[in-house]
């Protein structure tokens, strides 16, 4: 048990453990991410078909360069994902980077800067997923996306409010 304890935080209360357990289960999203797509597409479920409004091709304009060339449509059954194995490669590695900032913050939550990180990886996580729901349809709510938005929100509220309580150097 010694040797367990040892590879635990040592900062005071739970927030070092909550970021900890989250890097951890962040390890295994990585892993996941690299290894197969299935996953992600619980995630990301919005179904999308060709935008047919898009000029065609010209010397100024390419279709396939447009970040529009997709629209949303869950209704069409020949509808299909976004999620390519390049792209669950790069959220794989976006989430290896959130996951080492994490880590090395539940280790030195008395660190402002070191903090001050933590806290922005929930607000680009918050703000990615909240996006890719409400403004880009890439997904559509149910329990594979309440994880992500319920650990991002929990931090989101709980961090600042402890802050004062970890940080001993700005």
């Amino acid at each position: 048990m010694d040797a367990i304890t040892s590879l635990l935080p040592p900062a005071k209360g739970i927030l070092p453990y909550y970021m900890l357990l989250l890097s951890v289960i962040s390890i295994g999203n990585c892993v996941q991410a690299y290894t197969t797509l299935h996953f992600s597409r619980r995630v990301y479920n919005g179904r999308f078909v060709r935008n047919t409004k898009l000029p065609p091709a010209s010397s100024t304009f390419d279709p396939e360069d447009s970040v529009q060339k997709y629209v949303p449509d869950q209704a069409n059954p020949k509808a299909i994902d976004q999620l390519t194995p390049l792209g669950g490669r790069l959220f794989g590695t976006w989430t290896f980077i959130t996951c080492i900032a994490r880590c090395y913050a539940a280790y030195n939550l008395h660190l402002g800067p070191v903090y001050d990180i933590a806290i922005w990886t929930y607000v680009v996580a918050l703000g990615h997923f909240a996006s890719e729901l409400f403004i880009f349809k890439t997904m559509t709510f149910g329990v594979p996306q309440l994880f992500p938005f319920a650990f991002a929100s929990c931090a989101l509220i709980w961090m600042p409010m402890v802050r004062d309580f970890y940080v001993e150097i700005n």
